[in-house]
């Protein structure tokens, strides 16, 4: 077998790779994607997205591993498209807010206390971070975020009620 030929036989197998794991897991990464976003049209173009890194890999590299990856890529692009729409819709309510003195007064306060609740989240160790960032920002269930972060449903709850009770215990101290 020539070089060329060895080339063109690992270019249809990565191809017939690619088409294989978008037959099994296009639907499920959609599913997936759609409970993050909230929207089918965002969930097609991240799992649009997903499949368009995973051309990029070599099936060798994600032999054996290659659900997990799928499903962190896709978690990881729909939370991207989460924040970008975050930051397009901050910034369209603070244009809001400039229409009344009220308006204005209310969000400098809220922008306030999210900032105090955010410096008050960084401060928990990394795993609790991450957990009450994915339940409250991303909105995703116990499960959704056992998946995302390799952890049992059950250490996802313990992670979230001890950060949380942290977190309680640290806003009633600046209240006082």
């Amino acid at each position: 077998m020539t070089e060329s030929d060895a080339h063109n036989q690992q270019h249809w197998d990565r191809q017939g790779w690619v088409r294989e794991m978008v037959r099994q897991h296009q639907s499920p990464l959609i599913r997936y994607a759609r409970s993050i976003v909230k929207d089918e049209h965002a969930a097609r173009d991240i799992v649009q997205e997903t499949f368009l890194s995973l051309c990029k890999q070599a099936p060798g590299d994600l032999a054996g591993h290659e659900v997990a990856w799928l499903f962190r890529v896709c978690h990881n692009n729909a939370l991207n498209r989460l924040r970008k729409e975050r930051r397009m819709s901050h910034n369209s309510e603070h244009m809001g807010a400039l229409e009344s003195p009220e308006n204005a007064t209310k969000a400098v306060e809220n922008a306030q206390d999210n900032k105090a609740v955010v410096r008050l989240i960084d401060q928990l160790p990394s795993n609790q971070q991450k957990v009450i960032r994915l339940r409250f920002h991303s909105g995703l269930a116990y499960r959704e975020i056992s998946e995302a972060t390799g952890l049992t449903v059950s250490n996802v709850g313990y992670l979230l009620h001890t950060a949380l009770g942290k977190l309680r215990q640290q806003m009633q101290q600046l209240d006082a």
